[in-house]
Formats: C-alpha cells, sequence, structure tokens
C-alpha cells in the first residue's frame, strides 16, 4: 500500500479477527480518522497548521515593517500593508486554532452520538451538531467518479476513484464524513481503506453500511 493509502495501526495477532475499533490511524483525504474503542474522530492532519502559521509570521513581519517604518513608506503602501495584516491575521489565525483544535466528526459511545462542526468559512468552526446513534439510518460508501447511466449516454468512470463516507440519517439528511481519491487502478485499495473508517463508525454506532456504490 502507498503512502497516500496507509492505515498506521498495531496489527493484530495471527488466527485473530482484526477488531473494528483496534487503536489506529486511517489516513483520508485531508483527514485523519483517529480510531479508539469508545472514540472515533476525523479531524485535519496536523500538518494543515503549517500554511496558517506562515500566515501568522508573514502578517507579524508586515506589522512589524510597518512599525518601523513609520513615515518612510508611501502612504498608500502604509495602508495596503495595514489592510493585508487586517485580512491576513483573522483567516490565519482561525486556520490555525481549526488545525491543532478542531474536530470535523467525533462519534462518541459515552455520549451515544455523532458531533458535527458547523462550517465557518468553510473551516469547520462553529457549532456543532449532535446526531444521536438512533437517528442514523446508515453509513455509505460510494464512488462518485463511477460511471453514471443517463438517458442522453452514459458517463464513463472517471480516471480518478472519488470514495466518499456518508451519515444518512432517517430523514434522508445526508452528511459526508470523509473522502479519498485514487487513482482509478487502485480504487480497490482505496476502498479498503475507506472501508475500514466506515467500519469502525458501524461498530461503534450500530448503523449498516451501505455499499460500496462503484
Amino acid at each position: 500500500m502507498s503512502d497516500a493509502l496507509r492505515e498506521r495501526s498495531p496489527a493484530p495477532a495471527a488466527g485473530e479477527p482484526a477488531d473494528p475499533l483496534r487503536p489506529r490511524a486511517i489516513y483520508l483525504h485531508r483527514r485523519i480518522a483517529a480510531i479508539s474503542p469508545d472514540r472515533i474522530e476525523i479531524r485535519p492532519p496536523r500538518s494543515a497548521a503549517i500554511l496558517p502559521l506562515i500566515g501568522v509570521a508573514a502578517t507579524a513581519g508586515l506589522l512589524a515593517l510597518l512599525g518601523t517604518s513609520v513615515g518612510a513608506l508611501p502612504l498608500w503602501a502604509s495602508a495596503a500593508i495595514l489592510l493585508l495584516s487586517v485580512l491576513l491575521l483573522p483567516l490565519s489565525g482561525i486556520s490555525l486554532v481549526y488545525a491543532l483544535l478542531g474536530s470535523h466528526v467525533t462519534a462518541d459511545r459515552a455520549g451515544r452520538n455523532v458531533s458535527l462542526k458547523q462550517r465557518f468559512l468553510g473551516l469547520g468552526i462553529g457549532t456543532s451538531e449532535l446526531i444521536p446513534f438512533w437517528k442514523i439510518r446508515e453509513i455509505e460508501i460510494a464512488d462518485e467518479g463511477r460511471p453514471i447511466a443517463r438517458a442522453g449516454g452514459d458517463l464513463p468512470a472517471e480516471s480518478i476513484a472519488q470514495w466518499r463516507m456518508t451519515l444518512v440519517k432517517k430523514s434522508g439528511t445526508r452528511h459526508e464524513l470523509a473522502g479519498l481519491n485514487v487513482p482509478r487502478d487502485h480504487d480497490e485499495e482505496g476502498l479498503a481503506v475507506i472501508w475500514s473508517a466506515a467500519e469502525a463508525l458501524s461498530e461503534l454506532s450500530g448503523a449498516p453500511i451501505k455499499g460500496p456504490i462503484w
């Protein structure tokens, strides 16, 4: 399995079935699923903090330049630096907090619910929606890049398999939890990785898995 399709976990003993809730980390598209017997978190990887840190450092440098060059810079340049800093600092700060502390999805055995972050500026920061386990109809696994039949002519499969894990409530509301994009010739490897995350969530919540749809 390539570096892009990997799962870090202790291997089960020979002859023993793999426990879906054994502690491990599953690497998905821009997300990590941290699995434990009583809790599952799908969150950004720590590497997501690199770009916000650069933004914070750049803002600090711009403000330092502005403070040490008062009177030396043209008025328009000072105004441009100040405006850029005002825009850059809040976005970098929010992104940094989310990268370090944020969790997109949390399934908790004790609370018997799944918590979904309500998105703010696409960062997943804000209030949370709590979905009790009993309200979950199924966990769906589907390839959005699969061939699609339609009246005007079939659409062929895309060169990238786009696996998506979606929580479907009994009301029909759908919440995408995570995804994994892989080359088409590695679609089964990608399925195996995202399936292991869905299997853990299914084991914890009691909701069945629907799919894979491909």
